[in-house]
């Protein structure tokens, strides 16, 4: 967004902008007009991801010439007329494919990746073209669909017809353009395109109170989020309270709730009825701004007991063990074609008594393969002398990145199936979010540890800096310049990860101690029976043996395969294949048996607070229904799905 002369000019980044954030227009409009001054911080990892996005655009124009089409590249400094000229003459010239192609007109700009030959005719003769985007992510965004589209119209303009396709060419794939027909995506882009020029056009100066910066995805990697985070912390603001949803906001400012001070003297029940959702999310709200409250007002991070569940929170921690592993990971999505595990770290019990932290790095993926292949050997070694431990963890990342790994490198499948069944991964943040209320603005692990005094050695920030430069250069296929230091300064954040998850877990057991002390009965979790069946284990055993022997020359990296061995490895992942398939289906099922009702009315895939109504005669088929009520609830359900209750 950039003015010139008494217009702006508008770009598909101001499009996405608005998708993702309408605050961000007004900022940026407000810098365009010269009211404001914009930041200068950049995040590190957009560099990166730049950087990267070019090289998978040249390797798919590389992939186009091979296959033996004409290629101009009309990437131009020159002015943005000009631009506009080149690309027009390219287009005119009938080449097959046009590269960094500017287009544009009076309002609106921007380069597209790619612009393809098709036969149709056009004001260009029997041909037109078509835009095609190169992007890193596998799942095409709305903000992607917003810039094809405003190609595909900038491009009607040139060639005085509309594209009938757009094309998204993600890596990994064989570069195989996924294809969006334009006409059905117009709506909504002349939707979003329309309210962007209705603040842009408005002739009052943009206030920036016109749309609240509330805290969004984008936040994340927007330049403005120091100044948000500072309004929103001067203004008290709903997004404050840990846990609140953008519903629950609504809902709650609607009736002139509008601070965090204010939700924890709320009076309940709300009156009238919540329009949306139900009123034990709007008590516990309460509750969690209350705590919130007290504990900014004494300066001291401060916890109560919830009032306990059956098979939930306390409920839920194993007894302690001799073998008890406590595991963290350190990895990063954008790293290759499906992310890396860079950092495998365990604190585990050794023969002296001590607590000992083992670790191990892996910085492409045949050294992922065999870091995650010895972790399993490990938990399987120790697990045969110490039958009752268990692995904690905290938040579901570890448990979901060894299932990845299972599958991605057909390695390790009835250990880890065994793993699962044998119940031995504990979420401890699920344990915490079950057992206690805390004055936190987020349950993460660091947040709790003032709660059971853990002291870190190492910088936090030191350590974020030394992730990204790590990321960075695993990003950008470049380990050899990963440094010692940074090795040092992660392994000890890692390091004490594990440790913070021990006394996190040490904690929790005073905790149930205390309760039992005043004369409450704790359960703890009953054991499960972590062996297959005879028949399965013995079908399991040869499939194993079989994959490994189709698999035992075959690089872990797929652009280091030969036709022959990606053959071999695409065959031993068709072994089983049916039954690795079901398994991510009932990894969900029992994830979500695990849930709390509370967590339950988070959950799109699921329906909480069922309460019975009526049972209805049987029908032909002999079965009686029973029919249900649900309060209001974000779900992904259209009707006729099967019902599962967890119990």
């Amino acid at each position: 967004m950039r003015l010139e002369g008494s217009a702006v000019r508008l770009s598909a980044s101001d499009l996405s902008g608005q998708l993702g954030c309408r605050h961000l227009t007004l900022l940026d409009l407000e810098v365009a007009r010269g009211n404001l001054t914009a930041p200068l911080w950049r995040d590190p990892a957009l560099v990166v991801l730049q950087q990267r996005g070019l090289e998978h655009e040249q390797a798919y124009v590389q992939h186009l010439q091979a296959a033996g089409c004409s290629v101009v590249d009309v990437a131009s400094k020159a002015a943005f007329g000009a631009g506009i000229e080149r690309t027009r003459a390219a287009m005119i010239s009938g080449v097959d494919v046009i590269v960094q192609a500017t287009v544009g007109n009076d309002r609106w700009g921007g380069r597209a990746d790619v612009l393809r030959r098709v036969e149709v005719p056009s004001s260009l003769g029997s041909w037109s073209y078509e835009v095609v985007d190169t992007k890193l992510t596998a799942e095409t965004r709305g903000g992607t669909i917003l810039q094809l589209c405003l190609y595909s119209e900038l491009l009607q303009e040139l060639q005085d017809r509309q594209p009938e396709w757009m094309h998204v060419v993600a890596p990994g794939n064989g570069f195989v353009a996924q294809p969006f027909r334009v006409s059905n995506y117009l709506a909504y882009y002349r939707l979003v395109k329309g309210r962007l020029l209705s603040v842009v056009e408005s002739d009052e100066p943009a206030a920036l109170g016109g749309a609240y910066p509330e805290p969004v995805a984008q936040c994340d990697f927007c330049r403005w989020w120091s100044r948000c985070d500072a309004r929103r912390r001067a203004d008290d603001h709903l997004s404050l309270v840990a846990g609140i949803s953008k519903m629950q906001m609504r809902e709650l400012q609607s009736r002139s709730v509008t601070t965090l001070e204010t939700v924890a003297t709320i009076s309940l029940p709300l009156e009238p009825r919540p329009r949306r959702g139900a009123m034990a999310t709007y008590q516990r709200i309460r509750e969690q701004a209350r705590i919130q409250f007290e504990g900014r007002t004494v300066g001291q991070t401060l916890h109560e007991l919830l009032p306990r569940e059956a098979d939930c929170g306390l409920a839920r921690l194993p007894e302690p063990s001799a073998g008890d592993i406590f595991l963290d990971f350190e990895g990063d999505p954008f790293i290759g074609e499906h992310g890396l595990e860079y950092l495998f770290g365990f604190v585990v019990l050794d023969a002296h008594g001590h607590w000992s932290y083992q670790r191990r790095w892996a910085l492409d993926a045949e050294q992922e393969r065999a870091a995650f292949e010895e972790l399993i050997n490990v938990v399987m070694e120790r697990w045969g002398r110490f039958p009752d431990l268990h692995i904690f963890h905290f938040a579901p990342y570890e448990p979901s990145a060894i299932k990845r790994m299972m599958g991605r490198y057909a390695s390790r499948g009835e250990e880890v199936d065994r793993m699962l069944r044998g119940k031995l991964f504990v979420d401890l943040h699920a344990i915490v979010k079950q057992s206690i209320r805390a004055s936190v603005e987020r349950y993460s692990l660091k947040d709790l540890e003032p709660l059971f005094e853990f002291g870190r050695e190492t910088n936090l920030r030191s350590a974020a800096e030394h992730l990204r430069l790590v990321q960075r250069r695993l990003e950008l296929r470049d380990p050899e310049r990963v440094s010692e230091e940074s090795r040092e300064v992660i392994e000890g954040y890692n390091r004490e990860d594990c440790l913070s998850a021990l006394r996190l877990r040490d904690w929790l057991e005073k905790l149930r101690a205390s309760l039992i002390d005043v004369g409450e009965a704790v359960a703890r979790p009953a054991s499960a029976n972590s062996q297959p069946s005879p028949e399965l284990s013995e079908q399991q055993q040869q499939l194993e043996r079989l994959r490994e022997q189709l698999c035992a020359d075959v690089p872990a990296d797929v652009a280091l395969r030969t036709d022959e061995q990606q053959a071999r490895w695409l065959l031993a992942y068709m072994l089983d294949w049916h039954r690795c398939e079901d398994k991510s289906s009932w990894w969900e099922y029992f994830r979500l048996c695990e849930l709390s009702d509370d967590d339950l009315l988070h959950e799109r895939c699921a329906l909480a607070a069922l309460k019975f109504v009526e049972q209805i005669a049987p029908g032909k088929q002999g079965n009686p229904t029973e029919r249900y009520s649900f309060v209001a609830q974000d779900n992904d359900f259209r009707g006729g799905e099967k019902l599962h209750r967890r119990d």
